[in-house]
């Protein structure tokens, strides 16, 4: 499953504005590792039964929160 869709069906509502706006911003590997972070979730009995839902770190939060101020 691609990441913006992982987001969309499990994140957190109130994390979700967050991470699209650092995914379209940080979307090189590197960069959203630094920016967010994945959990693992059991849906179901099997090992193989996960999904990620996705964070922001608290460096993603900080560049979310200030994405409108500028030098």
């Amino acid at each position: 499953m691609k990441v913006r869709d992982e987001i969309k069906a499990y994140a957190k509502k109130e994390d979700r504005s967050a991470l699209d706006w650092l995914l379209d911003r940080y979307h090189w590997e590197s960069q959203w590792r630094f920016v967010a972070a994945c959990t693992f979730v059991r849906h179901g009995a099997h090992s193989y039964q996960l999904h990620r839902v996705w964070a922001p770190t608290p460096e993603g939060w900080i560049l979310y929160k200030n994405r409108g101020e500028s030098k």
